[in-house]
């Protein structure tokens, strides 16, 4: 036993122990025997009259076997684990979407549940997207009835009903006797006058049902909510909370936008649509170099050595009549094949049946073929017949302002510096520009311009005009034809300048790759490349969006190999299609729970795979999105959940025998002045009712927790989020026994799926070693705190083991400071001038300069820790510890960069990845990879991405990268910092010439060394060097000679009080701010300029501790403590017994009081 929680117990919200709520969830008090077993603590607790919230729980898990059966008796088969995760929030009349792919048995579910509800006479609506599919829906739930001999009437309607039939089914829905009402969207839309209301609504095939927008307030309606309500949600008024029915949406959106009658089903129903998983694929991408005239061949070759089964594309530049052209070829050499132009449901049918082999379309995102097509079985690879790209022609009299645009965005890189910022400025003004309406662009075209918008359009084409008639000279156009990115080629007298399209690429191949219910799907695709240059740029763009995308060069022997697991997931497919699944398959896309702090890190990793579904839970918002095996649902908690409760016990911590067990509550935060505490009803500080408790938070992951089959912890990489981690776990783990604790020291893509592989159990040692951190503080923090308050009335401030030390560093510097010294600066006539600490004579004469040169190598510096990063933004930047954190936390959990609490300058081979490819694109040759490795869990704070500040800001502009936080000037100077030190680090060392200067006045000595001459420039390519003129040896007449009184030493600047802390090993990497902060906010110190001066209430402070308490503030009692903390967490050492030691450090200080 760690630890006791208070109003956790699951019976009678009482105070249980963390052991306790590992096992049962039960108190001791309700429960005096630990048992697991559910049924034999219903028996305890009715027998003892103890029965309270446990038994809504068993109720509740009753159902779910009820429901279970049931399933199994309809489907002949147990549920999947998806379906389990479903029926649980149906039974809790939650409503929701449900996101899957294809064979998951999302109609099946939806089949049983409304069989089930309407059995235990509830009223139930299926609308379905054909009619097709009402007949499927009403035979097999007809069959079902009469199986089970159940007494549930089903009314339907569908277009395929003919005569008296027809008739017999309206007679019947418009007497309302039925049970279950199966009809189309179009029967809803025109027969909604003689619909009563619903319990459950199911709804397949979102998209087919928002084709009629208005379909959403009908819907409303039918579950209960009343029309002038509806009415009041749509104009965005607050509506108070009613009582209605269930929704079940089934499949997610691929074309509707947050419209506000969309927005109806966030505000009156606590969910909101997502969209399909974007960027899952499980792909190979082979590329081969093939003759522009060859590329017909080269395809008929791949299909004839692979199959059927094939999407082939061609580029936007080459068109449909090369579609045309490609169909023919592969036609006379006896292949089936469509040019798909337009969406065409019986050339779907025919390709899905085998009757076609391939289908041809253009590379486009807006192609037919390369969105909306889902057919995971028949579907196995695409082949690429050229790249992916557009052509702009680049003419100096260009009208259109898209097209402008592009040309700009695509050539700025080989501006000069000068013409770069002229053309970001244009850009922006073209970006606000476009898209732009079909007869204003006509009126620009001819010059006409009759309101002030399309004034402002035609001055800035005409400024984008100027531009480029300046820039465009044949040595910028010879530049651009050496460039390995850009294709340019004249055509007409003009030049076509050649733009890869990442995004078709992506989308058109992610056909081959889909969702499926074991996974995600393997597919090929295989890349024609008909332009080098255009490759290259596609590469490099598709980094953009899929950070992990490889391409491979196209081998024979690899692909059939790579075809052959492609085939296996069809043939899988098939299986599953056809019912002969087997039971190892259930289990294999799970619903998953991942738990994180941020509300900013969790809307970042629920953006990795396409826009998330969200619902809400009381106040708790959960993003759910799909990973290649989870459902995933991500929530954040908001920082710590529980703290020590002030009482009982030694505040807040029990003596139990020999053993300290603390006791926790729940975090609780006025909103009105933002204070902190656990245990009272109302604000210690400013007596404000208004208070936010974490209770809600934690009710709410129970919640969620209940219906998922595994729980991801991944709270920070360090001791801190380990038990903010355990809290979590203690708390949801009467409801879940899957529960995983996962790290990643930075938030990308493939981080998340490793860390998903890597799940662990969570480490006691870490928690212990916090636990020490968080008792140790309350027992000698908040009882010298208490002395302070007493002794100065006030109860504001405060005292601890490490900030009082600091606030002594602070005070010593600034009375170092106060004293002066004697300094005398003399002028040579070379222009050197030389600094002595003594007064000297002003008629000093000459002086004597000697000069060696030596050539030498200059190496880079490691990449950033905590404390190095803190020192160097206070010093570039004038940022404060505190901003610098805060920015770094935010660039962290918006995917930027690595965790920003680190002692470690270690880079990983990822690390060495990234700054590889960033340096071979801009400095070749200068690359030289380092691991840096040093001590510590973690690695460098570094970028995940090798994309520097100037195209951060542009992915961002152009709408590549959204981020769910606004990134900031400061937040982009501070990446552009950690950016630059970490490739730098990465680069060969510079070949420099310094020259040592030994000058000579009278009796004085005085030794200089500069650098005087980079000779080969290395890292200084991106942190440039200060480069000195060079000097001759030689006698120099002294020209100046000026006395100054100077301070004998300066302040403190935050960065140097964080490096002191790191030095003589007080605080942590998450400290170092914290404290600092702590002093400004007790008013012990302020800061001016860029030092840290401290106040005399400061003064004060630190003289009444370190004269009556200097054994509890020193150093050495600090280091020491850190030291058993740091064996501790490496499991060298018994908690309990530093705590029995700390203990005794109490109680021996409050006898010093006394006496």
């Amino acid at each position: 036993m760690k630890a006791f929680y208070n109003s956790l117990c699951i019976n009678c919200k009482g105070s249980i122990s963390d052991s306790r709520l590992k096992t049962s969830g039960l108190c001791d008090n309700c429960l005096e025997e630990d048992i697991k077993r559910r049924d034999l603590i219903v028996k305890r607790l009715t027998k003892r009259g103890n029965m309270k919230e446990y038994g809504i729980l068993w109720d509740f898990w009753r159902k779910c076997e009820e429901f279970s059966e049931f399933f199994e008796k309809i489907i002949g088969n147990k549920m999947w684990t998806l379906q389990e995760f479903w029926m649980k929030r149906l039974l809790k009349e939650e409503s929701f979407v449900i996101v899957a792919p294809t064979g998951i048995g999302k109609t099946s579910f939806g089949i049983v549940a409304c069989l089930y509800l309407a059995s235990k006479g509830k009223r139930c609506y299926i609308i379905l997207p054909t009619s097709l599919l009402v007949e499927h829906v009403r035979s097999h739930m007809e069959t079902a009835v009469k199986r089970l001999g159940l007494e549930v009437n089903i009314a339907f309607y569908h277009s395929g009903l003919r005569g008296k039939e027809k008739k017999r089914s309206m007679e019947e829905i418009e007497k309302k006797e039925y049970d279950i009402l199966i009809t189309t969207n179009r029967f809803l839309i025109r027969n909604f006058e003689i619909l009563p209301s619903f319990d459950l609504i199911f709804v397949d095939d979102v998209d087919s049902f928002l084709k009629s927008p208005k379909n959403i307030d009908k819907i409303l309606m039918l579950l209960g909510f009343p029309e002038d309500l509806v009415n009041k949600a749509l104009a965005g008024e607050d509506v108070e909370e009613t009582r209605h029915g269930t929704l079940i949406v089934s499949g997610a959106t691929q074309r509707s936008r947050r419209t506000k009658r969309i927005r109806l089903f966030r505000k009156l129903l606590k969910f909101e649509l997502g969209r399909k998983p974007e960027f899952l694929r499980n792909m190979k991408d082979f590329y081969k170099f093939v003759e522009g005239e060859k590329l017909k061949e080269e395809t008929l070759r791949l299909i004839r050595k692979f199959g059927d089964g094939c999407l082939i594309f061609v580029p936007m530049n080459l068109g449909r009549e090369f579609a045309k052209e490609m169909h023919e070829f592969l036609r006379n050499n006896g292949v089936k094949s469509y040019v798909y132009e337009k969406m065409e449901a019986g050339m779907l049918r025919k390709f899905e049946e085998g009757d076609l082999e391939c289908l041809i379309g253009v590379a486009s995102y807006a192609s037919p073929l390369a969105r909306g097509i889902d057919l995971p079985e028949r579907i196995r690879y695409t082949i690429f017949s050229g790249v992916p790209k557009f052509k702009v022609v680049l003419k100096k009299s260009e009208y259109n302002p898209s097209k402008l645009l592009i040309i700009l965005k695509n050539l700025k890189d080989f501006f000069s510096e000068e013409e770069r910022k002229d053309a970001e400025k244009i850009i922006q003004r073209l970006r606000r520009a476009v898209p732009l309406k079909k007869e204003i662009l006509e009126k620009i075209e001819r010059e006409v311009a009759e309101t002030d918008f399309e004034r402002y359009i035609l001055n800035i084409v005409k400024e984008a005009q100027s531009f480029l008639e300046k820039t465009l000279t044949e040595d910028f156009l010879r530049r651009i034809e050496e460039s390995e990115r850009i294709l340019l080629k004249p055509e007409d007298g003009e030049f076509a300048l050649f733009i890869a399209d990442p995004v078709a690429y992506i989308q058109a191949s992610g056909r081959a790759s889909r969702l499926y219910p074991r996974g995600v799907s393997r597919g090929a695709s295989i890349l024609l490349v008909d332009e080098k240059k255009a490759f290259n740029d596609l590469k490099r763009k598709c980094r953009f969006f899929i950070e992990e995308m490889i391409f491979e060069e196209y081998d024979e022997e690899k692909a059939e190999e790579w075809f052959e697991r492609v085939d296996e997931d069809r043939i899988l497919m098939r299986e599953i299609k056809e019912g002969k699944i087997t039971g190892r398959m259930r289990n294999l896309i799970k619903a998953g729970l991942m738990i994180v702090e941020s509300p900013t890190k969790a809307r970042t990793i629920a953006r990795f795979f396409g826009r998330p579904s969200r619902r809400e839970i009381g106040n708790l918002v959960v993003f759910e999105t799909f990973t290649e095996n989870y459902l995933l649902d991500v929530v954040a908690t908001m920082g710590h959940v529980f703290d020590l409760a002030n009482t009982p016990g030694y505040y807040g911590v029990l003596k139990i025998g020999e053993n300290f067990i603390p006791v926790y509550d729940f975090v609780k935060r006025c909103k009105k002045c933002r204070e902190q505490f656990t245990e009272f009803s109302r604000c210690p500080n400013c007596k404000s009712e208004d208070i936010l408790s974490k209770k809600s938070i934690v009710d709410a992951l129970r919640e969620i927790a209940s219906e998922m089959n595994e729980v991801f912890i991944a709270t920070d990489a360090d001791a801190e989020g380990e038990k903010i981690g355990y809290d979590i776990f203690c708390a949801i783990a009467p409801f879940n026994k899957k529960i995983y604790r996962i790290e990643f020291h930075e938030i990308t893509r493939r981080a998340i799926r490793e860390a998903l592989k890597k799940k662990r159990r969570i480490d006691e040692n870490l928690v212990d070693a916090q636990l020490v951190r968080r008792i140790e503080d309350r027992w000698i923090g908040f009882e010298l705190s208490r002395i302070v308050q007493e002794r100065f009335g006030n109860k504001r401030l405060s005292a601890g083991r490490v900030q009082t030390p600091v606030l002594g560093w602070i005070i010593e510097r600034c009375r170092e400071a106060r004293k002066k010294k004697l300094i005398s600066l003399i002028k040579l006539e070379n222009g050197l001038w030389v600094e002595l600490e003594k007064p000297v004579s002003r008629d000093l004469g000459e002086a004597y300069v000697e000069v060696k040169e030596r050539m030498g190598k200059l190496y880079p510096q490691p990449p950033y820790t905590t404390d190095i990063m803190l020192r160097e933004a206070s010093r570039r930047l004038r940022f404060s510890a505190e901003k610098t954190m805060r920015l770094a936390q935010d660039l962290f959990e918006m995917g930027l960069c690595t965790y920003h609490r680190t002692d470690a300058t270690t880079v990983s081979p990822t690390g060495i990845t990234i700054a590889k490819e960033y340096i071979e694109e801009n400095f070749k040759g200068k690359f030289e990879g380092r691991s840096w490795r040093g001590e510590g869990a973690h690695e460098c704070i570094r970028p995940t991405r090798s994309v520097d500040m100037r195209r951060l800001i542009e992915l961002i502009q152009e709408g590549v990268w959204r981020f769910p936080k606004k990134l900031t000037a400061d937040h982009i100077k501070l990446y552009d910092l950690i950016f630059r030190r970490f490739i730098a680090s990465q680069m060969i060392p510079a070949k420099v010439v310094k020259q040592i200067i030994t000058v000579r006045i009278g009796e004085d000595e005085v030794k200089h060394e500069r650098i005087v001459e980079v000779k080969e420039e290395g890292f200084t390519r991106l942190v440039p060097l200060k480069v000195r003129e060079r000097l001759s040896a030689g006698k120099y007449r002294v020209v100046s000679v000026k006395a100054r009184r100077v301070p004998a030493s300066f302040p403190l600047t935050q960065g140097e009080i964080v490096s002191m802390m790191k030095e003589r090993g007080i605080g942590r990497p998450s400290t170092y701010a914290k404290i600092i902060q702590t002093l400004f906010e007790r008013k012990y110190a302020f800061s001016k300029k860029s030092w840290v001066i401290n106040s005399i209430l400061g003064y004060k402070v630190f003289n009444f501790l370190s004269s009556n308490y200097r054994s509890y503030v020193s150093e050495e009692f600090t280091r020491r403590l850190e030291a058993q903390m740091k064996n501790v967490e490496e499991g060298k050492a018994d908690y309990q017994e530093i705590l029995r030691g700390v203990f005794k450090e109490m109680l021996s200080m409050k006898r010093a009081e006394i006496s």
